[in-house]
């Protein structure tokens, strides 16, 4: 109502009304106290966020991904060395359980830590999983025989302590505002990133004591396939007493009654459908979660063939030896991790473009590294070599003799770009988007189901990569992802005007 605003006092100039100079002060008045408004609310969501917890949270998040980057680059050599038998299809069937079982208990996590209001209890479960995982597969040599599945036991825990992601996930959108959420995401992701570059440092540091190695305990040897084992060790440890001595559970901070009417010791049917009918009933704008889980399946697709047919094809296909193949890896997984490194700290464009823009490139990428029949491009495959256990084999792989091998070079060069540029934008561009479309709820469950779909897609992709792989070569594997990622490309396209308010 007119006579609620406030009065504008007037401008005297030399004992007389100047009118001019009212209206000129009540032009200003509003621009000026829009600004003000500006700033204050701007303060207002800067102390929403607990940048010191982000911090703790980012630092145990990069503890826990440097066991992963560490052991995964000799893995595939390690296998063959611990059990000849080993093929390319085995070695999916390690990174499927392993993804399995972290997709299985993402999920357990999450309830765990939804249902009975706590956070730090289910990290420590997961860290000293970890730990144990560890010490395990140091003693892998005490195993007589069939060390494989042993070694998949060792994968197996792995893959179940990193499980406890979704809660690290959600209290990253718990101790942030909606406003700077994108930077606290991208300093979350920037942690894993970093732990891409440590990971190859520690394999190339130690690249040069060749197996057996150096006898530390009885049966327990350092050297270049366990010198990343111990690394992680020492990095679990440090996950652990940080956890115990800094980590802050944001749910000791609610009153207890809160606490004792929300949780239950209850796991019945009834309690499960219940729960989920309480999600279901959240406001949230379903069409675009879904698109964005959706896109989080398309963007796990290449990481998982890549994992998957990575070092098959160093060594049967390129030709190198187990250590050429485990130099090339950190080479490349550093340069992935500095690349990765620097966009993640640069983020600076909106989530949608930057989710865009990594689609388009995948598209790009997969046309630029498959092997066109021109002369540099691609090459004939070649021969079996037993003596260093390099080349294509006719008994194992049935286009040896007629398919097309790409370029070595190109292929790698595409890899590092890939997963050096497009996971980290997809990543960063994915986690604040689905974030911000989840809004102000409690998200630890929904941010299961984020871990749930990338999990399933990594538990699943590695079969049909080396399935392909195995019985088409690279070529029909190559042909088939574009066109995935090709209709994510669309669908996205499509809902790109719907995700403008977030």
């Amino acid at each position: 109502r007119m006579e609620d605003l406030p009065e504008i006092p007037t401008i005297i100039n030399n004992g007389k009304d100047n009118s001019n100079g009212t209206y000129l002060m009540t032009i200003m008045a509003g621009p000026i106290d829009s600004e003000s408004e500006s700033k204050q609310e701007d303060e207002e969501e800067d102390k929403k966020t607990q940048w010191s917890e982000i911090y703790v949270a980012t630092f145990i998040t990069f503890l826990c991904s440097v066991e992963n980057n560490m052991i995964s680059i000799g893995e595939w050599n390690y296998l063959q060395k611990m059990d000849p038998e080993v093929d390319n299809t085995f070695f999916a069937l390690v990174t499927s359980i392993t993804k399995g079982g972290h997709a299985l208990f993402s999920l357990m996590f999450a309830y765990w830590s939804h249902r009975f209001r706590v956070s730090k209890l289910p990290l420590l479960v997961g860290r000293l999983t970890a730990l144990a995982g560890c010490i395990l597969y140091l003693l892998i040599e005490y195993v007589p025989t069939d060390r494989r599945y042993a070694m998949l036991f060792c994968y197996c825990l792995f893959g179940i302590s990193f499980g406890n992601q979704p809660i690290l996930r959600a209290f990253i959108a718990r101790m942030s505002s909606n406003k700077s959420r994108v930077t606290a995401y991208a300093l979350f992701s920037t942690a894993t990133m970093f732990s891409i570059v440590i990971g190859p440092l520690g394999q190339l540091a130690f690249s040069s004591i060749s197996y057996p190695g150096y006898e530390i305990f009885p049966g327990m040897k350092f050297h270049i396939f366990s010198a990343p084992v111990w690394i992680a060790l020492i990095t679990n440890i440090i996950a652990i007493a940080v956890v115990l001595i800094r980590f802050d559970d944001p749910w000791e901070r609610e009153p207890r009654t809160i606490k004792k009417t929300s949780s239950t010791t209850s796991f019945s049917l009834e309690d499960i459908k219940s729960k989920w009918e309480s999600i279901r009933s959240l406001p949230l704008p379903w069409l675009l979660v879904c698109v964005v889980l959706f896109e989080k399946a398309i963007a796990n697709v290449t990481l998982a063939s890549i994992f998957s047919v990575a070092s098959p094809l160093m060594t049967d296909v390129f030709g190198f030896n187990a250590k050429e193949t485990i130099t090339i890896h950190a080479v490349a997984q550093l340069i992935v991790g500095l690349f990765a490194l620097t966009i993640s700290a640069a983020f600076i464009l909106s989530s949608r473009t930057l989710l865009l823009f990594s689609l388009c490139i995948s598209v790009t990428l997969y046309i630029v590294s498959y092997p066109w029949p021109v002369p540099t491009l691609s090459r004939p495959m070649l021969p079996r070599n037993d003596t260093v256990n390099t080349g294509c084999s006719p008994q194992r792989y049935p286009w040896c003799d007629y398919a097309l091998a790409p370029n070595p070079w190109i292929w790698i060069s595409v890899m590092i770009i890939s997963m050096g540029f497009t996971f980290p934008t997809s990543s960063i561009g994915l986690d604040t988007l689905y974030s911000r479309v989840l809004g102000n709820v409690d998200q630890t469950l929904m941010q299961g189901a984020m871990v749930l779909v990338e999990d399933i897609i990594l538990f699943f992709g590695p079969f049909y990569a080396s399935q392909m792989f195995k019985a088409f070569s690279i070529s029909a594997l190559w042909t088939v992802n574009v066109f995935v990622v090709a209709i994510g490309l669309i669908v996205f396209m499509a809902s790109f005007r719907r995700f403008k308010p977030y």
